[in-house]
C-alpha cells in the first residue's frame, strides 16, 4: 500500500512540475517579447507602424490610413474618409483612393468584395510583422478578423 501512495505523489509532483514548467516557458516568452520592444523603442525611437512598413515611412496619410484600418479591421474609402477626416481635420475620397491603391501595390491592404461594394483590409503579412514585433503569439487559424 505505500508503494501506491508513493508512486501517486511522485505523479502528482510530475504533474505539478509539467505545470510549472509550461508558465515558466510563457513567462519566459513574455519577457523576450518584452526585451524585443524595449531594443525596437531605443533603435527607432517609439513603435510605429513604420517600424513593421518602412514604405510609408514618409508618407503621414498613408500611415494614418494603416493606423485607420487597424482600428477597424475592414472599411470602405467612405469610413476611412470620415475617420481620416476626423484625426487630420481634413480628407478627401479621391486622395484616400489614391492612398488605398498605393498600399494594395505595396502588399500592406488588400480589397475584399462587400455587401455594397468593396472594403479595405489590412493584409495578414502586416498584420503578422506587427504582432511578431510587439510579441504576441496569435495564429490566423483561430481568428477570421483579417
Amino acid at each position: 500500500m505505500p508503494d501506491e501512495e508513493l508512486a501517486r505523489e511522485v505523479q502528482e509532483l510530475k504533474k505539478a512540475l509539467e505545470a510549472m514548467r509550461a508558465s515558466f516557458e510563457v513567462v519566459s516568452k513574455m519577457a523576450q517579447a518584452y526585451l524585443r520592444l524595449l531594443n525596437v523603442y531605443a533603435e527607432y525611437g517609439g513603435l510605429s507602424i513604420d517600424v513593421v512598413i518602412p514604405e510609408i515611412k514618409h508618407d503621414p496619410i498613408a500611415r494614418e490610413i494603416v493606423k485607420i484600418l487597424f482600428d477597424l479591421r475592414r472599411a470602405n474609402v467612405s469610413q476611412i474618409t470620415r475617420e481620416l477626416k476626423g484625426r487630420r481635420g481634413k480628407a478627401s475620397r479621391n486622395t484616400v483612393r489614391v492612398k488605398l491603391e498605393e498600399l494594395e501595390r505595396l502588399g500592406v491592404v488588400r480589397k475584399l468584395p462587400a455587401e455594397r461594394g468593396k472594403v479595405y483590409a489590412l493584409s495578414k503579412d502586416v498584420v503578422k510583422r506587427w504582432l511578431e514585433l510587439i510579441g504576441m503569439p496569435i495564429r490566423f487559424e483561430q481568428t477570421n478578423d483579417y
